[in-house]
């Protein structure tokens, strides 16, 4: 049976289903590449923070190099922007402030999921309905034709069976998808947290300082490394 049959025998459903998975798969392709990007990105300025802390960057350096390299990850670049726009010393109310940035891109990250949420419910319920409308169908011929037409009564049979699996197969695959996209925006979300402690660490140690633009190596790693074991 080419794929062709395949839909044409699977009832009305199908022509819901389909466009459905059609939706579901662009969604996890456009996420896919999105997140994928974000994570990379957001990692290597994680890794470029340490290396400067470790070597004790002035924090103007810090900031300077931010400025040329933060923009490859668009969220991570908008809460260090945020973050290096006040020159103050640390306050409460610019952690908030650069907490409160974050929360808000992290929508960004789940933009579009929730039609993913919608599949892994729906084309279930639609392959249900589809089973139900093939059974009918079975049935409608048994009772104006009794036995006599197998063919017809198999048909909606296969009709039933054809949307139920359908309908399965595209849940399947959007819970695969939907988790895996969740498993990627957590650790997006992970890494520019440590990223921005790692920040205010190093702008406390400088302050802290006070003799020359240097990052006290011990004080910024060594607060910031215990935090992240907890």
């Amino acid at each position: 049976m080419s794929f062709l049959d395949y839909l044409m025998h699977g009832g009305p459903m199908m022509y819901v289903l389909l466009p459905l998975s059609v939706l579901s798969i662009s969604v996890i392709i456009e996420r896919y590449l999105y997140l994928r990007r974000e994570k990379n990105a957001a990692s290597g300025i994680l890794e470029g923070l340490r290396v400067m802390a470790g070597r004790g960057e002035t924090f103007s350096g810090v900031r300077e190099w931010f400025f040329e390299n933060g923009s490859s990850s668009r969220i991570m670049g908008r809460v260090g922007a945020l973050f290096f726009r006040n020159n103050s010393r640390f306050s409460e109310d610019l952690e908030n402030l650069v907490a409160s940035e974050a929360l808000f891109h992290e929508k960004e990250m789940k933009e579009r999921m929730w039609i993913l949420d919608t599949t892994i419910t729906m084309a279930p319920l639609l392959g249900l309905l589809g089973t139900i409308m093939g059974i009918i169908s079975s049935f409608h011929v048994m009772s104006v034709s009794g036995l006599g037409k197998p063919a017809q009564i198999t048909g909606g049979v296969a009709e039933a069976l054809i949307s139920t699996a359908t309908g399965l197969v595209v849940a399947i695959v959007a819970l695969v998808f939907y988790n895996l996209l969740n498993a990627i925006s957590r650790e997006i979300r992970m890494t520019i947290e440590s990223a921005t402690r790692l920040l205010f660490h190093m702008k406390n140690a400088f302050f802290r300082d006070g003799q020359d633009d240097r990052i006290d190596e011990d004080v910024a790693l060594g607060n910031f490394l215990s935090e992240s074991s907890r």
